[in-house]
């Protein structure tokens, strides 16, 4: 491999981190998906799972062969190689409850069926408002595994995507002024040099503000 290929050596650190999770907590069961990595439009969100198969093989007439996503946020491989595992792990737990046909979300927010198989398989919920058991860190197990058995390149994890800034919202072009007449104090709107008079008193109005 190209060693300037960067996003491949990541992702194929990440397949390798995948294939030895699922030989560890789910008996080789689970189909390879397809891994990405991805930009982010929200500043904390650090992957996700798709739970439709939108990858297609163009060699299957039929698309028989197609398989779920579990994608890394592009922004956050600037983490510490452990925090990235724990995303991938995070992430492979919707995948296995979707294969087990196990409901473990309400939009953003993870209930309790994502809590129990997230803590079956090594990590630990905390409850937030928005996300529910979504938020997530390593048990002192999977710690172990990590540092243990994956031995995880941090190596392979030398470029992250920056967040690019929000453009402000240009400012909207102001398309009609006020006009008074000066006479009886009656007001209306127009455009920039509009000849407008008074229909009360036919006086000429006068623009009152640039």
């Amino acid at each position: 491999m190209n060693i300037q290929n960067y996003i491949g050596i990541a992702l194929e650190e990440l397949y390798r981190i995948f294939d030895l999770l699922n030989k560890k907590y789910f008996s080789n069961q689970l189909p390879a998906p397809i891994i990405t990595i991805q930009t982010t439009k929200k500043s904390n969100v650090m992957g996700w799972f798709t739970l439709d198969k939108i990858w297609k093989s163009i060699e299957e007439k039929d698309f028989k062969d197609e398989k779920h996503e579990i994608n890394i946020s592009a922004e956050f491989l600037r983490r510490d190689v452990s925090d990235i595992v724990e995303t991938l792990q995070h992430e492979i737990c919707h995948y296995y409850n979707k294969l087990s046909d196990i409901i473990d979300y309400h939009g953003n927010y993870h209930t309790k069926k994502f809590k129990e198989t997230a803590e079956k398989f090594g990590l630990i919920c905390h409850k937030d408002s928005k996300v529910g058991y979504g938020l997530t860190e390593r048990s002192e197990q999977f710690n172990n595994f990590i540092k243990d058995e994956i031995k995880p390149n941090q190596d392979c994890f030398v470029y992250f995507r920056s967040f690019v800034p929000k453009k402000k919202a240009a400012e909207r072009k102001k398309n009609l002024f006020k006009y008074k007449c000066e006479q009886c104090n009656t007001e209306a709107k127009a455009k920039r040099d509009t000849n407008l008079i008074c229909g009360n008193c036919n006086s000429e109005m006068v623009i009152q503000e640039e």
